[in-house]
């Protein structure tokens, strides 16, 4: 199938693993494989599909760490990863996903804090993490998202302050940071947000 540019595989009762073969697919676009019943890893050679525009992952049964070959999918415009078991840290590499309109990672269990390097994200529109078990600070590079419309990272164990960065996002419709640990005061500049 090395012709293979559109692979939909979504909305069924599928089980098992993805096969590390899939990465051989050098010309696939679109993966859809959302809504399955798909365990295991996401395969680390995933990182090849470098003509990939959209993954939807969603809704499965996924486990182990995001792979950091996710950083090579620079023609990458949706990844939606929601609603797995997916654990450890957000790769750094992401910032290398440039093309990146909108990340969906929610309902996971990934730890540790949310990579500084995200802030290099400049065409993303949608970021959704909430409900995993992330911690720290919210990185003060955020405030470099300026096409951010929508921004969650509600429920998780995020703490210290409000970055006064977040309110230089002046295309921001939502913004969802309850149930964390932040403290501290609102940060003046939220008038910013108009």
């Amino acid at each position: 199938l090395s012709s293979l540019k559109y692979l939909r595989l979504f909305d069924n009762g599928l089980t098992g693993s993805i096969p590390d073969s899939i990465g051989l697919l050098s010309l696939l676009e679109d993966m859809y494989l959302q809504n399955n019943i798909l365990n295991g890893l996401i395969p680390y050679e995933i990182g090849s599909l470098t003509l990939l525009s959209l993954i939807l992952m969603y809704n499965n049964e996924l486990t182990g760490s995001i792979p950091s070959t996710v950083g090579q999918l620079t023609a990458l415009r949706y990844l939606y990863l929601h609603g797995n078991q997916l654990g450890g840290n957000i790769p750094i590499e992401i910032g290398n996903m440039s093309s990146l309109i909108s990340l969906n990672m929610m309902a996971n269990a990934l730890t540790g804090p949310i990579p500084t390097t995200i802030g290099q994200l400049r065409a993303l529109v949608v970021l959704i993490i909430s409900n995993n078990q992330l911690s720290g600070e919210i990185p003060h590079s955020i405030g470099n998202l300026v096409a951010l419309e929508l921004l969650h990272l509600d429920n998780n164990q995020l703490s210290w302050t409000i970055p006064s960065s977040l309110c230089s996002l002046s295309d921001l419709v939502e913004l969802s940071l309850d149930y964390n640990t932040l403290s501290g005061s609102i940060p003046m500049e939220i008038g910013n947000l108009t």
